[in-house]
């Protein structure tokens, strides 16, 4: 495994949480008509735009935060174990044929630190999965900057 892997996976985790968590920020966006409606020309304009794009990015954090409370994304976990970052996630875990609580939920201080590591995960969430994609693409294409030249050293 490269250097890089780790991180590859890292970012493979938040990307996908960030799209599903734009997915339910658009879902409720647009069942709300002050913020699915774009302001219409006027003095009011500018004004309107700036609070709709403020409860955009709001909902987008809550829900962010709310997705990753719920999956259990605790980033100082995830960080952990970056080998192999979905094998945190999760409130309960699969123990023999039974369902168990997770590590996290054996006590209120484990719990505690949980949520503040998902909360700490929604948050970057909030980036938005466009900026975890491309952070994403930055890295697959220097490992294959780095492949290429591991080849020309040895050939």
């Amino acid at each position: 495994m490269s250097s890089l892997e780790p991180f590859i996976n890292l970012l493979i985790l938040l990307t996908v949480l960030s799209i599903a968590a734009e997915r339910a920020t658009n879902f409720f966006k647009l069942r709300n008509p002050a913020l699915r409606d774009a302001a219409r020309p006027g003095a009011e304009r500018d004004k309107h735009e700036k609070v709709r794009e403020h409860g955009i990015t709001v909902r987008s954090l809550l829900i962010g935060i709310a997705l990753a409370v719920l999956v259990k994304a605790n980033l100082f976990e995830i960080l952990s174990s970056i080998e192999s970052p979905w094998d945190t996630l999760g409130w309960f875990q699969q123990v023999d044929d039974k369902w168990a609580p997770a590590a996290a939920a054996a006590s209120l201080g484990t719990a505690g630190y949980a949520l503040l590591g998902s909360a700490i995960t929604g948050i970057a969430l909030g980036f938005g999965s466009k900026f975890w994609h491309e952070l994403l693409d930055s890295v697959l294409e220097l490992r294959g900057v780095a492949k290429a030249l591991r080849k020309k050293q040895e050939g």
